[in-house]
């Protein structure tokens, strides 16, 4: 079973081009590849759950569960062999696409994860290995990720909204105070979950955590999130959250970064608190998936 954007919501013909080229080099190749980051959130919440839009972005990133860096590098040169995808300098994992009758090139992010990585959720990247990444979540999210029919046809397969929760904040940790996007989407998450086909899991899953917080669905559904990312997280995944959620420091700079979407709130930082302390209850009261 696989879902579908709404009929007034599709997808525009310039990103299903781009996802399009890199899913047929991947299925080419036989790797596994599915849709992460901003793009992934925005065709789940706005093109097949019909909310309102959020933080825009023309970046489209994807994960790939690859074994090694020849295999890895031989998807990416297919990919700039091809007259639409180049190599941009200095970030290794980084394409551009431009193709004939587009005004403005996308930015496709490849991240690779799997039987590459040096330590558990770690990659070093050749040829000197001094840029390391955390790819924590990612071998999760490929277990729990969910099929799109972007159009008729096209089948592709998405990190779900909890997978993309736990995968933001892991990005946040890393970025730190270099950018707040990654806390920006998270509030997005938060705030619109109760919406995306859960508004029934609400009032049947999450009764007592309802009736808790006085029976707002917002915030009932940050907890249903947190709940669900707890439900598909690996043990070493679920481990690593919960030693983030219990350092204080961590959680207070999170929760700045999360006000700056809540602006026009009459207190911005607390509305933003409250929020992540459902998620984190949510979290936390859910059985670790073994």
């Amino acid at each position: 079973m696989h879902l579908k954007p709404r009929p007034d919501k599709p997808l525009d013909p310039i990103s299903i081009r781009v996802i399009r080229a890199v899913k047929s080099v991947a299925d080419e190749l036989g790797i596994a590849s599915f849709m992460v980051g901003a793009t992934a959130r925005i065709i789940l919440l706005e093109h097949v759950f019909g909310l309102p839009p959020s933080r825009a972005t023309r970046d489209i990133d994807f994960a790939f569960a690859v074994e090694s860096w020849e295999q890895f590098q031989a998807l990416k040169q297919r990919l700039v062999s091809t007259a639409s995808f180049t190599q941009l300098e200095r970030v290794a994992q980084r394409l551009k696409f431009k193709s004939e009758g587009m005004n403005h090139s996308f930015v496709v992010d490849l991240i690779p994860f799997g039987g590459l990585e040096t330590e558990a959720n770690t990659i070093a990247w050749p040829p000197d290995m001094s840029v390391i990444m955390n790819v924590a979540g990612y071998r999760d999210a490929h277990v729990a990720a969910v099929l799109v029919e972007i159009e008729p046809g096209l089948i592709i397969s998405l990190a779900s909204l909890p997978s993309i929760a736990i995968l933001k904040i892991f990005a946040w940790i890393d970025r730190g105070t270099e950018d707040p996007k990654d806390a920006i989407d998270l509030v997005t998450l938060l705030r619109q979950y109760h919406e995306a086909g859960n508004q029934d899991r609400v009032y049947s899953e999450a009764s007592s955590a309802l009736e808790a917080v006085g029976y707002d669905i917002e915030l009932a559904g940050a907890w249903l999130l947190g709940s669900d990312a707890a439900a598909m997280a690996l043990p070493a995944t679920h481990a690593a959250l919960k030693e983030h959620f219990n350092d204080p420091s961590m959680t207070e700079r999170l929760i700045t970064d999360m006000s700056r979407a809540m602006r026009g709130h009459d207190n911005a930082v607390e509305s933003s608190r409250t929020l992540l302390t459902q998620f984190v209850k949510g979290f936390l009261h859910t059985p670790i998936n073994k």
